[in-house]
């Protein structure tokens, strides 16, 4: 295994816990050559560093050499990992079935055949139980080699089951493949176009998933592929801004996961991912009582398993409860409740940091610096904002970096830094230009603060109520509504305009 580099054995170092460590370092006593205590020398100055200081590794090493060093690095990361393997077994059935398919290669190049056989049926038995299908295609093709390269003295009944079971598996394992693949293609192309902006790049949409959907009935599939049968429309529906089918479809991607509780510790990321799209879809189409339902079942099925759930999933059921908790203030307008949970969003945040991409970063500061601006606290936004408007090597999700400069100019509009204001909007319609965002509610809102800016103090407040006009007219629209989910730019405006807060005009809206 090629791997040296200092930045990947620190980060290994870091993700481990207490007890890993801990193992690690029973795992390593076995071994007491001299020529092996660089590495867990390494090991121990690495562990106590906060921060990575390579210079002051290897001086503490006594200099080794440059190949000498790199071995050592490279040995202790192999290490750990064979270490972390091993304890991580007894956990994970599909690294059980690993190592008993590594025993049947073994134990057949030592011309044992009857004895790999035997390891075959308990493989075979937990793949089974455990719903690993590309395990299980690998076992009855190992158990078909052994059958029919040697006399193993096995009736011909076995052997006709292995040649159904193999067959059944292969059309299973093709649905599974077609249907991943068409939710992998879909996620390609949300990443590339984004939300579909118009008819007809609504048409291309669907005449491409119609084109790739596989031919198959729900009674053809296993739990696994209903799935991610739901899951490919789910995505579809995302991207054509349906979140009414979206909403269907990921709830019944979250139903077979409630109905088959195997699927919940075979899989259990994909389990709260289908929770996570549950939520959005709630969020965007206000459903309120909906939403809170399952952000509690999610919360719940958090506490409840965290002492089950692997860093990994942690860190995503970290994502998934803290975003639907800010979500949950912001249908309800309780948005001095949310500036309350921001400090605690935040800590795990820092947690996480050295996990989490920038693109998920900027989400929560995105969401917190609205948090503060809808309770009335402009001046907290602007740090936040600022990281976003800093992150000019972030090529994913330009639309959030493009709210969040409208967001700036709310903020300094309501600090009433009016002088600031023209030479950000000259700057942020360049941005709009030079990213191709072309948004009709983003168009019209800058051309709104260049016109407010101009107005006397006293003709204010007519502009904003024709711009509000504009903005809801904009809201019908079917291509434009997303805008509106991003940046409440219309509840804004009306808060400028009657003088009110915005969690109050949403909550009055709300009761009605």
């Amino acid at each position: 295994m090629a791997i040296s580099k200092t930045d990947d054995l620190f980060r290994l170092i870091r993700s481990l816990t207490k007890s890993e460590k801990r193992t690690f370092r029973l795992f390593a006593e076995r071994i007491k050559r001299s020529d092996e205590l660089l590495y867990m020398n390494l090991f121990d100055i690495m562990d106590k560093q906060k921060k990575l200081d390579e210079d002051s590794i290897r001086s503490k090493l006594g200099n080794p050499s440059p190949v000498k060093y790199s071995n050592a690095k490279r040995h202790l990361y192999e290490q750990i990992l064979t270490s972390l393997r091993m304890l991580n077994k007894s956990k994970r059935s599909n690294i059980q079935l690993r190592e008993y398919i590594d025993f049947v290669y073994i134990l057949y190049g030592k011309g044992l055949q009857l004895q790999a056989l035997k390891v075959l049926q308990k493989a075979k038995k937990l793949a089974i139980a455990q719903h690993h299908d590309f395990s299980l295609i690998t076992i009855i093709e190992l158990e078909k080699l052994i059958h029919s390269r040697h006399i193993t003295r096995t009736e011909t009944r076995p052997i006709q089951e292995l040649t159904e079971q193999a067959s059944e598996k292969i059309d299973t394992l093709a649905n599974r493949v077609k249907l991943s693949n068409l939710k992998m293609l879909l996620h390609r192309f949300y990443i590339v176009n984004g939300h579909v902006k118009n008819e007809q790049e609504a048409q291309e949409v669907r005449q491409f998933f119609n084109q790739q959907i596989p031919a198959i009935g729900n009674e053809a599939l296993g739990q696994m592929e209903k799935v991610l049968l739901y899951q490919s429309h789910v995505w579809y529906y995302y991207i054509l801004n349906d979140f009414e089918n979206c909403y269907e479809y990921a709830l019944k991607w979250v139903q077979v996961f409630q109905e088959y509780d195997e699927l919940q510790t075979r899989d259990i990321n994909l389990f709260l991912r289908g929770y996570h799209y549950l939520l959005t879809c709630s969020y965007n189409l206000r459903k309120q009582e909906s939403y809170a339902q399952y952000h509690g079942e999610l919360e719940k099925f958090r506490k409840t398993n965290y002492h089950r759930f692997d860093r990994n999933t942690q860190v995503l059921s970290f994502l998934y409860t803290h975003s639907g908790r800010l979500n949950l203030h912001f249908l309800n307008g309780s948005f001095d409740e949310g500036v309350k949970s921001i400090k605690t969003t935040l800590a795990r945040l820092e947690r996480y940091k050295d996990i989490l991409d920038k693109h998920k970063v900027m989400i929560f500061y995105y969401k917190i610096a609205w948090m503060y601006l809808a309770n009335g606290q402009p001046g907290k936004s602007i740090k936040y904002l600022n990281y976003i408007l800093d992150m000019t090597n972030v090529s994913l999700r330009t639309d959030i970096q493009a709210y969040a400069r409208l967001m700036f100019l709310m903020v300094h509009y309501e600090l009433e830094n009016y002088n600031l204001l023209p030479s950000l909007i000259r700057n942020y319609h360049s941005f709009f230009t030079k990213k191709d965002l072309d948004n009709k509610v983003q168009s019209c809102f800058l051309q709104f603060f260049k016109e407010i800016i101009n107005a006397p103090i006293l003709d204010r407040k007519p502009v904003m109520k024709k711009f509000l006009n504009k903005l809801q007219d904009l809201e019908n629209n079917k291509y434009e509504q997303r805008a509106f989910l991003y940046l409440d730019s219309i509840t804004w405006l009306q808060a400028q305009v009657e003088k009110r807060s915005m969690g109050a005009i949403i909550k009055e809206r709300n009761a009605e």
